[in-house]
């Protein structure tokens, strides 16, 4: 289980508890329902702004897995619905979560993760996990990291460094890699052994630094796959048997 650093405290947060359906978007405090139905929930406590997509079929007794989008540079949380409901309707809520950083010309709605700043990633990621988990059941020990671009090379740094106490943070069970920058394994941090979770990638290895950040990784404890988009299998379907394969038990 995960551990919040600071507790609620019920005089200085209003909360109206709801459980709307389908897309939601949370924006720096205030989470706005796009449909089926329009309420409105308050949240002091954290500040963070994120994507959230909820299964149609919602079941308050089951804790759900979670795939929390990391979006690629200079673009934002709302690239979570390129993916849902397309990976699964049901199985899993979705949470994209919007880099730490603004984009460095100031173009709205794109924001930036600074690499060298595992840290501030890890702590927006978080942020946004902990306020969901406020209002809906998540499983802490169904928690995949799903990031494209920059946002894949934040997703394995927070895998590789989720286990340190230097850093107070989630507990993810493996991550997702798509269109990875093609320099990705020289912002990896330093690998030790005895790690674990399980990481799919779903683009070839390109050359031979890729190789032997992948033979480090896989050396450390990590379970690695490799997976590729066919005519008879989009990136979703082997995202969504890929987790499947890693839980046992789901919704159907």
């Amino acid at each position: 289980m995960w551990q919040r650093s600071n507790g609620r405290d019920q005089n200085n947060v209003h909360q109206q508890k709801v459980k709307p359906m389908g897309l939601v978007e949370n924006h720096s405090s205030s989470v706005f329902v796009e449909h089926p139905v329009s309420t409105c929930v308050t949240d002091v406590l954290f500040d963070s702004s994120y994507s959230l997509y909820i299964t149609e079929n919602f079941t308050e007794t089951y804790s759900y897995p979670l795939v929390t989008y990391l979006h690629d540079g200079s673009r934002s949380e709302r690239d979570l619905w390129n993916w849902f409901p397309s990976i699964s309707d049901q199985n899993y809520l979705g949470l994209g979560v919007r880099a730490s950083f603004p984009h460095p010309r100031g173009l709205p709605g794109r924001f930036d993760w600074k690499l060298r700043r595992p840290d501030a990633s890890m702590a927006s990621i978080r942020d946004a996990v902990f306020s969901v988990d406020r209002d809906w059941a998540i499983n802490p020990q169904k928690i995949y990291l799903f990031g494209e671009g920059d946002g894949a090379i934040v997703a394995l740094q927070h895998l590789v460094l989720q286990q340190s106490l230097e850093f107070e943070t989630i507990q993810a069970a493996g991550a997702i890699c798509r269109s990875l920058p093609k320099n990705w394994a020289d912002w990896l941090p330093h690998i030790t052994n005895q790690l674990h979770g399980r990481i799919l990638f779903l683009d070839p290895i390109q050359n031979p630094d890729e190789q032997a950040a992948i033979d480090a990784l896989s050396e450390a404890g990590f379970e690695i796959t490799f997976a590729h988009a066919s005519e008879g299998v989009s990136p979703p379907q082997i995202i969504n048997q890929w987790i499947m394969a890693g839980i046992n038990t789901a919704i159907y």
